[in-house]
């Protein structure tokens, strides 16, 4: 193709016909011109192509990442209930007769476990901290998507907050139980192994302040991380909501 326009420029300037070999000139560099535009849109095309490509594996990824996140926020929510409803049993208990207790024939010991359970919700967030790191969060158009993944953040920081603080509560009631009571009695199902048998029976806590003020610490921070828990099922559910679209 360049040998062709090669001898028609040659041909036109041996012929001297100058006017028309301009004429020709300003033809090649128009079709120069629009050789360039095509390939520039061509490539624009690509490169639009490569990120829509990429943008929908990150939606993908993160749309993985939150469903299985909040599968696991949903088991937490459930372990916490549990926990709470034990300890709200405890508090209904807390002042009544050894007596009375053992004629409702209640198993004490593991009512009192269930006290000392603590379900954390510990999310995975490789996805979230790889978009960060490689700056590949500014690819994502959704300025709304952006906003609610650092609302994800905050929040999450909040859960290990409560966390913390339903552990320590958790630990505490251990500790007093240590100093009051038979720990032993209370978790030897779980170590599969038989009752102290020393001459101990952990009735003698529900007549003790310290004990109820205990559990109703526990009781009340598991309301607080419930409520905490259900904010970011909120915010995940709007993540997933957007990032499906």
């Amino acid at each position: 193709m360049i040998k062709f326009f090669r001898k028609i420029r040659k041909k036109l300037l041996t012929e001297n016909k100058f006017s028309k070999y301009l004429i020709y000139a300003i033809g090649e560099i128009v079709l120069v011109v629009i050789g360039i535009l095509i390939a520039l849109q061509v490539n624009n095309l690509n490169e639009e192509r490569k990120l829509t490509l990429q943008l929908d594996k990150i939606n993908q990824n993160l749309i993985q990442e939150f469903e299985a996140n909040q599968n696991a926020l949903n088991t937490a929510r459930k372990g916490l209930d549990w926990t709470k409803r034990g300890g709200m049993e405890i508090l209904s208990l807390i002042g009544k007769s050894d007596k009375e207790l053992m004629n409702m024939n209640i198993n004490i010991d593991s009512l009192i476990e269930t006290s000392l359970f603590w379900p954390t919700w510990k999310p995975t967030n490789f996805v979230l901290n790889e978009l960060k790191s490689t700056g590949k969060l500014s690819l994502l158009e959704n300025s709304k998507i952006k906003d609610l993944l650092f609302e994800y953040e905050r929040q999450s920081e909040y859960v290990n907050d409560w966390n913390r603080r339903m552990e320590k509560s958790s630990q505490d009631i251990i500790d007093y139980i240590k100093q009051n009571g038979s720990l032993r009695n209370v978790n030897h199902k779980r170590i599969s192994i038989k009752k102290s048998d020393l001459d101990f029976n952990n009735i003698s806590l529900f007549t003790d302040m310290r004990f109820e003020n205990q559990i109703d610490e526990k009781v009340l921070f598991s309301q607080f991380l419930a409520n905490v828990y259900e904010e970011t099922d909120n915010i995940i559910n709007e993540i997933l909501k957007e990032t499906k679209k």
